[in-house]
């Protein structure tokens, strides 16, 4: 039976089917097979998969619209009507967006945000489109360039599997902002890939590591000579934050760091231990950008390990 058709089955209720003759319901069963029971979903955990595919996480509900891959809820992220509002204290939605037409977009994380708890988190994962473009510049090969539009586009090996949009880290936010999420921090991951975390009811600020920064290790980020961060704000006007971050030097190193943007600078001479920094700021709606730049000889591990740092932004 297809899956819609099945659900749908599963709502009759007992005793209207009861009124089928019974040659009549055993040929139906036969034809279509048995409908489904109602979904429950108090028989699962309060953390949801959405557009899982075959990525299935023990400890969520995962929810996916091909029945191929075999989901707990056979769903369209963009609206889930079986699902209760406020109920989900986590929401994974890894490489979902970019699948959705841009109008959908916005749908999916309203329906999202309506499934959130309060204070419930929201993990997200979308190519970056500067980082997919910085990518394909990086080799004139049109082996390189076929593996890069290939991510840029999908793998479209079925329905569902084509890339329709693309993000930057102020879209992402905002889209995010409008939703009702906020709190938002994000990371490059394979220089092409911003993974995410935005809170529920969260103030309309983000915080973006940019490109020169690596992979966040146990809170803190180690970054090359240059790197850039990104404030991004949801808010109508100018707003003072307060951009806290605590750098340090590897040992191997001998490095001094500046950090400058939106009227601020800052030149700390770096220590193998943090050095707390607070920078104020007045920032507009939209992105604020701050670059971290180092002078001296960084270490290397493979990488340029010029300082590393953990950091904060908050409203002020």
């Amino acid at each position: 039976m297809p899956p819609q058709l099945n659900e749908l089955a599963g709502r009759i209720p007992q005793r209207w089917r009861q009124r089928v003759p019974m040659r009549l319901r055993n040929a139906l069963v036969d034809r279509l097979g048995s409908p489904r029971e109602p979904f429950d979903p108090d028989a699962y955990p309060a953390r949801v998969n959405l557009g899982c595919g075959y990525d299935k996480r023990p400890g969520f509900l995962n929810v996916d619209l091909n029945d191929f891959h075999d989901p707990d809820l056979v769903g369209d992220v963009r609206s889930l009507p079986a699902l209760p509002t406020g109920r989900y204290t986590e929401i994974v939605a890894q490489d979902v967006l970019e699948h959705l037409d841009r109008n959908d977009g916005p749908r999916a994380l309203a329906e999202w945000r309506r499934l959130a708890a309060p204070g419930g988190k929201l993990t997200l994962r979308v190519p970056d489109l500067p980082g997919v473009l910085r990518w394909l510049q990086r080799e004139d090969t049109a082996d390189h360039h076929r593996t890069v539009i290939h991510h840029m586009f999908g793998t479209q090996a079925y329905s569902g599997d084509f890339h329709l949009n693309g993000f930057t880290e102020l879209l992402l936010c905002d889209e995010l902002f409008r939703a009702g999420f906020g709190a938002v921090e994000m990371e490059l991951r394979d220089e092409w890939l911003w993974e995410v975390e935005a809170i529920a009811g969260g103030p309309p600020l983000g915080l973006v590591w940019g490109p020169g920064f690596y992979p966040a290790e146990q809170g803190r980020r180690w970054a090359g000579a240059e790197a850039e961060l990104v404030i991004c704000s949801g808010a109508e006007g100018p707003v003072d934050v307060a951009l806290n971050l605590d750098p340090s030097r590897h040992p191997g190193a001998q490095t001094r760091l500046t950090v400058e943007g939106a009227a601020a600078s800052e030149t700390v001479a770096l220590e193998v231990h943090a050095t707390p920094v607070e920078l104020r700021v007045s920032v507009p709606p939209g992105a604020t950008r701050f670059s971290l730049r180092t002078e001296g000889e960084p270490a290397t591990d493979g990488r340029v390990l010029a300082f590393q740092t953990a950091g904060r932004a908050a409203l002020a």
